[in-house]
């Protein structure tokens, strides 16, 4: 293969290595950071060096064999600490050594995509996807996003970037919507919210970013970035800083701070009998820089996440939910040992509450196909019930078919008579029965 080829080949990777090593910075807390200095130095004085230095033909086919060629090299400097030039020494002999491709992972065994596939969609219409959203996922409560959308409004026009950025988490019953701010001040409501979902549930949800834009022609615009909940709540966990008071402010301007555990229902009326209406309530933190320093490191972070054109994601996500229900629905019937219909001929399979209300017909009918080529046997559904149930079901023959006959065992060919007319065949020696 061309040199120069192999030479683009390898500039890539190590730039989409250090790439995904910077993005990790961003999720990590200062102390962390202070502590790694010197590793974080090394790696970009690595990745320069290699992107500028030329390569022979052997070092460039041996370092392309890993997944993380970067990270290969800097291993080995880190071990020398040595000037820059003895860099081109060091791949030189790993090359003749051959010794890192027992420790690194190898690029031919890296899946054929990347786990982590979440994507930024700039500049959204937000009253027009978030509902589309919504309609994948949430069932009940979905007036839950009338109220979301009724903060963003607010926020756009206040013009405070705090009121600009959420989160919003959409689950089978309801929609949470999170501050961002508040999200990395432990102990507020948004930061207890977004840890809930970590720990306390085992509830899939769809989580995104919103960062408003401002508005055009009336429709709220931003910027939806997707998020991995569990991911998020780790880096609010490690990065956030505590809860210590309240600002409130007034509507003759007026601001009064105070414990964050003495704000309560009773002294908020007592606010009000002092100073008139509350205009505005502002959690604080201990250290507001810790909370403007996570943020700014969760925006470098999504910054540098990959485009996605919305409408290929909203058929991913309607696809997910079919086959997700699918999936779920056959592995019941297959569990099923007895028919437990009513009348004991039958086996059957709720259709979930959650996933009735958002399937139109034509969902239901690739939820038939998906549930019947995954158990392999005619399954059909049930009409609702007088409590608005709908069950799939598979007939007690039709299971049985699909059991195989099972080989009497020795013991009962040894008890069993023999048919008349049958002649017994002669014991062997080893007493072999046949």
């Amino acid at each position: 293969m061309d040199t120069e080829k192999l030479r683009r080949q390898l500039i890539d990777r190590i730039t989409e290595n250090y790439r995904e090593y910077r993005a990790n910075l961003l999720l990590k807390d200062r102390q962390e950071l202070i502590d790694g200095a010197g590793r974080i130095a090394d790696t970009a004085l690595v990745f320069q060096h290699m992107a500028d230095r030329s390569y022979k033909d052997g070092e460039l086919e041996y370092l392309l064999k890993f997944q993380n060629p970067l990270e290969v090299v800097t291993e080995h400097w880190a071990d020398y600490e040595l000037m820059p030039d003895v860099l081109d020494a060091l791949i030189a002999d790993a090359t003749d050594r051959q010794d890192d491709l027992t420790l690194f992972p190898l690029a031919a065994d890296a899946p054929a995509q990347k786990p982590d596939s979440l994507r930024k969609f700039l500049n959204v219409d937000l009253e027009t996807v978030l509902p589309q959203i919504m309609k994948q996922k949430t069932a009940f409560y979905q007036t839950d996003l009338n109220y979301a959308l009724d903060a963003m409004r607010e926020g756009a026009a206040s013009g405070d970037p705090a009121k600009q950025n959420f989160v919003l988490i959409f689950r089978q019953s309801g929609v949470e919507c999170l501050n961002e701010r508040d999200m990395f001040i432990g102990g507020t409501r948004s930061f207890n919210t977004l840890q809930f979902y970590h720990t306390q549930t085992r509830e899939p949800v769809l989580a995104y970013s919103v960062e408003l834009t401002g508005s055009d022609k009336g429709s709220l615009r931003g910027n939806l970035y997707q998020q991995d909940n569990h991911r998020l709540a780790e880096y609010a966990g490690r990065a956030a800083s505590p809860y210590t008071d309240v600002t409130v402010t007034f509507a003759g301007g007026k601001e009064v701070r105070l414990p964050e555990k003495e704000f309560r229902y009773e002294k908020a009326a007592d606010l009000k009998y002092l100073h008139g209406s509350i205009k505005e309530v502002r959690n604080e933190a201990e250290d507001e820089t810790v909370v403007q320093g996570a943020v700014k490191r969760e925006h470098d972070r999504r910054r540098e996440m990959p485009r996605g054109y919305f409408a290929v994601h909203l058929q991913a996500l309607d696809e997910q939910r079919i086959q997700a229900e699918a999936d779920r629905l056959s592995a019941a019937l297959t569990d099923l040992k007895q028919p437990n219909s009513p009348d004991k001929e039958q086996f059957m399979a709720e259709i979930s509450v959650y996933f009735l209300p958002l399937a139109s017909q034509h969902d239901m009918n690739r939820l038939y196909e998906k549930v019947q080529k995954q158990v392999g046997q005619p399954v059909y559904f049930s009409p609702p019930d007088n409590t608005g149930k709908r069950y799939i079901v598979m007939r007690r023959e039709e299971r049985a078919q699909e059991q195989p006959e099972r080989k009497p065992s020795i013991k009962a060919q040894l008890s069993a008579k023999p048919v008349p007319g049958d002649n017994p065949a002669a014991k062997t020696k080893d007493r072999e029965v046949r």
